[in-house]
């Protein structure tokens, strides 16, 4: 099978990389200072995980016609380019594609399906702790990095089989779900629940558990994420709250989500993955019928700025 890995970032690059170490027919689609440095040198991986490793792609290009047909596609972008990476793919792909996004979000297929041609859509969760470095260099410093792979509607096609066999031996913990809406929940809790309690102390962790009262605003935005999740179909644990408002306390004071530090930082709203995250689940509430309160004021807080 033909892998393409499209964004040659820290999650792509790591995927990429270990891909390309131990798979024959993997393929980059990166573009500009990336694919020079990849090209001229080859794509460096310096992971606690996977160790130190300098790879060639078997082709690396900008060029979905230079690429060609696909039989699997992972696309890692940032949300906000979501829909001019589906625009870049859809020359690689035919009827029977398999196409994964690894990205933020909850259930992103959703949102891909009408962007694409018709493929096989799955969707992914990955947890990893990666950068890059510079172009043509990923780092993954330290933690594990582990991929869930499945299906919208259930269910498990042999492509999807022989792609998690694929990268699970080279190296990536993978595992097939047959509940990928719960999993896609699980992660997209954490991630945007976070964000909006550091949007709306405008602080990292520390700095939320200062607020008086921090406990039941922790609660309240879990409790709006469980609400919006039950309105959809996916029943989340009895003790989620718990187990949220119990992650959050462990949390180093100094944490904070790579959106919310964009955001502090001055990115422009537009340049962030304040829609993709919380402006979704406000999309998603407003869908159910479902109040979200705490996820508008975190919007709000920034959309304008």
């Amino acid at each position: 099978m033909k892998i393409a890995v499209l964004g040659i970032g820290g999650v792509g690059g790591i995927v990429g990389g270990a891909l390309a170490k131990n798979y024959t027919e993997t393929y980059f689609y990166v573009r500009g200072k990336n694919l020079d440095a990849i090209r001229r040198r080859g794509l460096r991986v310096r992971s606690a995980l996977l160790g130190d490793f300098t790879v060639q792609p078997k082709l690396a290009s900008d060029s979905a016609e230079e690429l060609g047909l696909m039989d699997v596609i992972f696309v890692s972008c940032k949300g906000y380019n979501l829909r001019a990476a589906c625009e870049s793919i859809a020359p690689m792909i035919k009827a029977e594609t398999l196409v994964i996004p690894l990205l933020n979000g909850v259930i992103v297929s959703d949102m891909m399906r009408p962007m694409l041609p018709p493929c096989l859509l799955a969707d992914g969760i990955i947890r990893v702790f990666s950068h890059l470095e510079q172009p043509g260099h990923i780092v993954q410093s330290y933690g594990p990095c582990s991929v869930i792979l499945g299906m919208r509607d259930g269910g498990i096609p042999q492509k999807l089989e022989e792609t998690a066999a694929i990268v699970g031996k080279a190296g990536i913990s993978t595992t097939l779900s047959d509940d990928i809406l719960a999993d896609s929940w699980n992660k997209y809790m954490m991630m945007c629940g976070n964000s909006v309690l550091f949007c709306c102390c405008d602080g990292p962790a520390g700095k939320v558990r200062e607020h008086p009262g921090h406990m039941e605003l922790v609660r309240a935005v879990a409790g709006e994420l469980i609400a919006v999740a039950a309105a959809s179909g996916v029943t989340m644990p009895a003790d989620m709250a718990d187990r949220y408002t119990e992650n959050f306390s462990k949390l180093a004071p100094e944490a904070m989500s790579s959106l919310y530090r964009d955001l502090s930082g001055g990115k422009p709203p537009s340049e962030t993955e304040l829609d993709h995250i919380i402006g979704r689940m406000i999309e998603l509430g407003q869908q159910y019928g479902v109040p979200t309160p705490y996820h508008k004021a975190a919007y709000e807080r920034f959309a304008a700025k």
